[in-house]
């Protein structure tokens, strides 16, 4: 298909915008998405997938000069780019809010207790000399599976506190809050995967003006005079 950028990077852009499949693999599927943003993403669906299709027809508009037809697209794309914008700030906004809720409740349910101080000093030494061999780690995996002050010691301890590693202790601890919370552990993992789609629609954003019109030729209608 025609457009009015014949660059490969913008004629696969327009393509892909105009597919539903493209559309899932540039801004996110819809239907596999949480409920409360769904409306965001489908909205940013469609107002790409027309802007592409008007800007392919505008290849062939008989009644816009080349320029018109340049300063009409660079209109769109402003048009896209803010929707696009909104849908982000939207997806950021709840991936912030599931994060912190999330947080806020693990921390709730698996935090330090001051009943439970002088066990879980205890467990902490026990988990640093464990941390020592792959063997003794093997032997904190089954501890934390088996018993729920293990679980809570390696959720809201400092990685320094118990001698592991801060990637380690941070698979321990969304294991260990996946194993006793499941549905917090859900809304985390759910919470970083919209950071990512909006990862995406960042990438989208700066691909749409230069796949969309040559700007030198758009800002010749500024000088257009009017009679």
């Amino acid at each position: 298909m025609q457009y009015l950028v014949n660059s490969p990077d913008a004629t696969s852009f327009l393509d892909t915008a105009q597919l539903d499949n493209g559309l899932s693999a540039i801004l996110g599927d819809p239907k596999a998405i949480d409920a409360h943003v769904a409306p965001d993403v489908q909205g940013a669906h469609i107002v790409l997938k027309d802007a592409a299709k008007k800007i392919a027809a505008l290849v062939n508009d008989p009644t816009r000069t080349e320029t018109a037809k340049h300063d009409a697209a660079k209109q769109l794309a402003q048009k896209v780019t803010t929707h696009l914008e909104k849908s982000k700030a939207a997806l950021e906004a709840h991936a912030e809010k599931l994060k912190t809720t999330a947080l806020a409740q693990a921390d709730l349910h698996l935090g330090p207790r001051s009943e439970s101080g002088v066990l879980h000093s205890e467990i902490r030494s026990w988990v640093r000399e464990q941390a020592k061999t792959p063997e003794g780690m093997l032997q904190v995996k089954k501890a934390m599976v088996d018993n729920d002050d293990v679980a809570a010691v390696l959720w809201h301890s400092p990685s320094f506190l118990v001698g592991l590693a801060p990637s380690v202790h941070e698979g321990l601890r969304l294991e260990a809050l996946q194993s006793r919370k499941p549905e917090l552990y859900a809304n985390l993992s759910n919470s970083v995967g919209l950071a990512k789609l909006a990862g995406k629609y960042e990438a989208a954003i700066r691909k749409v003006a230069p796949s969309f019109y040559t700007p030198s030729l758009a800002e010749q209608a500024s000088k257009r005079v009017e009679i």
